[in-house]
């Protein structure tokens, strides 16, 4: 008996974009998994399967979502697939730059509170560097201390040469006066 096979189409479901993620063969007996479908994405573009109208899509539409049970403050924002049915809390109005805990009023989104009052709202943390970036630290102080040491002995060096080379030339002037 000769085996037949058919080819599924596989879409990501953990991404509400439900981007087209492969294909495989299968045998013509298989049961589809809920992220499969028989249906063939279109060709040389991006494929996004649409679960309401079971079809594929080339595009996706940005969701912004409202808390309903909290003055209608945005809480997140996804892709889905072009054609999808927004959800109560839902819309596809984009809130405007600079809003702090927009809310929507059902036509706009408005501003929640001020730029001030979001970063006074915002946890305060104390970075502490870690012990390893605490010897690092140790490690790099003693290196420019280092570099500064041999910097000054370098140059008492140079001074010491110097005095050395007068001292001969001095010596060298009086053996030749006293000949």
């Amino acid at each position: 008996m000769v085996k037949k096979y058919k080819t599924v189409y596989v879409f990501d479901t953990q991404a509400p974009s439900h981007k087209y993620a492969g294909q495989r063969q299968v045998e013509e007996d298989y049961q589809l998994l809920p992220n499969e479908t028989l249906v063939e994405p279109q060709k040389g573009q991006d494929n996004y399967w649409n679960v309401e109208t079971g079809a594929w899509v080339t595009s996706t539409v940005a969701i912004y979502c409202y808390d309903v049970n909290n003055n209608n403050t945005l809480s997140d924002m996804f892709s889905v697939p072009a054609g999808t049915t927004l959800k109560t809390g839902q819309t596809t109005v984009v809130p405007k730059d600079g809003l702090y805990e927009p809310r929507f009023n059902g036509t706009t989104w408005e501003s929640g509170i001020t730029e001030a009052e979001w970063n006074a709202q915002q946890p305060k943390t104390e970075v502490k560097p870690s012990a390893q970036q605490q010897v690092v630290m140790q490690q790099q102080a003693s290196i420019s201390s280092l570099q500064q040491m041999v910097m000054k002995l370098t140059a008492d060096n140079a001074e010491t040469q110097q005095v050395v080379m007068n001292l001969k030339s001095e010596l060298a002037e009086a053996k030749k006066g006293s000949n």
